[in-house]
């Protein structure tokens, strides 16, 4: 199975693969997998089909790759959002609501390309590895945000407990945004109310103290 494209030989191949790269994202965030057709990307980035099956074997091939390139800016995002430093001196109450409402719209603005990717990956073991990937890379980089404020969770458990707030909060974005199988469902609710609930509920469990 094709994982990746060939590289280019010379700056100017480069340069053209990049702008198939370029109509190949913008494809896939307007159209998803589905009307995604390599004729079309032949189109927009006025390379010919022939010089796109120089550098990938298949539509699948590209996908792969416009995966890989895409992940690369979408974790830079996310590491924003989760980086500590940006956190100094917030409590945990101030810090669980922030960092989920960022965490909740840095989803949104990367949806369209996400559930292209999503809805490929039960039939995709390469795009469905990489995205697991990612995923969990994300989940430990959120979750040790919170444990960095362990002093102030009451929760006898506090590993257990950020991850299932990361667990819940991501679960409650992607059904929202589509992400996953449930598309029926997309949109149900108020997007402001449902960041606001999720901000709650997670603190509410971090701060929960059994008696």
């Amino acid at each position: 199975m094709e994982t990746s494209a060939r590289a280019p030989k010379q700056n100017r191949s480069h340069a053209s693969f990049e702008r198939v790269l370029d109509a190949a994202t913008a494809l896939l965030q307007e159209r998803g997998y589905e009307d995604f057709t390599l004729n079309e990307v032949s189109r927009r980035s006025g390379v010919s089909i022939g010089s796109i099956y120089g550098r990938v074997d298949s539509k699948d091939a590209l996908i792969r790759t416009v995966q890989t390139r895409s992940l690369t800016t979408i974790e830079e995002k996310e590491r924003r959002v989760t980086d500590p430093v940006r956190w100094q001196g917030y409590g945990l109450d101030r810090l669980v609501p922030a960092v989920l409402a960022e965490f909740g719209e840095f989803l949104k603005e990367n949806s369209p390309l996400l559930r292209a990717f999503m809805a490929r990956a039960p039939v995709d073991p390469v795009i469905a590895q990489i995205g697991k990937r990612s995923h969990e890379g994300m989940a430990v980089r959120f979750e040790t945000l919170l444990l960095s404020r362990r002093n102030e969770i009451n929760h006898p458990e506090p590993e257990r407990a950020v991850h299932a707030c990361f667990a819940m909060a991501y679960a409650s974005y992607a059904r929202y945004l589509g992400l996953g199988s449930a598309m029926n469902v997309a949109g149900e609710g108020d997007w402001t109310e449902l960041k606001m609930d999720i901000s709650l509920m997670a603190l509410c469990f971090l701060k929960y103290k059994p008696t």
